[in-house]
């Protein structure tokens, strides 16, 4: 695994490493491990594929170059959480997170804020503003998540299909201006 970019976490022994198209084997493992996310949100399991798509498939006027995915090791190792992100989206001052994805093991320990406030830090020190994400209707927990963290719903979308599954969305920016909230 080449680590071009990675971050410190406040409170724990993991490590995070940027992923790169080469470490989608990884990746997708986390994927498969995650099959509780993919059913809440598309109603079927994640493609074998999903991993590889993340790194290739971008928004009119972004390349791959974009493209910003770090991993979340632990002690051994293995990779327990990945965010996905868009640098300079939708706008210059703007990060999109596409995804934020915990194994189901790791979930409820506080890893999900340390990792988040670690890649909140590293991308304030990129010269944007803003930190925007979307959260499904459905997932009463990850807003609630976001929330926390300080993000504030600017709209609601219009239903649309998500495998087999139709879902509003909140769409959620934080201003990285404001002051983080405390541990949650």
């Amino acid at each position: 695994m080449n680590n071009l970019i990675d971050f410190p976490l406040v409170s724990s022994e993991y490590s995070v490493k940027q992923l790169l198209p080469e470490d989608v084997e990884v990746f997708q493992g986390l994927y498969d491990r995650c099959t509780d996310f993919a059913l809440l949100t598309n109603g079927v399991a994640f493609s074998p594929t999903a991993a590889r798509e993340e790194f290739e498939i971008v928004p009119p006027g972004k390349t791959t170059q974009d493209v910003y995915i770090f991993g979340l090791f632990d002690p051994c190792n293995i990779l327990s959480g990945a965010i996905a992100s868009l640098r300079h989206y939708p706008d210059n001052r703007t990060w999109w997170i596409g995804l934020m994805m915990l194994a189901p093991e790791q979930r409820s320990r506080g890893l999900g804020t340390d990792f988040y406030r670690g890649f909140e830090h590293w991308v304030s020190m990129q010269d944007v503003t803003q930190i925007s994400l979307c959260v499904i209707e459905a997932n009463d927990l990850g807003l609630r998540f976001w929330q926390k963290m300080g993000f504030e719903t600017t709209r609601k979308t219009p239903p649309r299909q998500y495998g087999i599954k139709i879902h509003q969305l909140f769409v959620l920016s934080r201003d990285l201006n404001e002051v983080l909230p405390t541990a949650v």
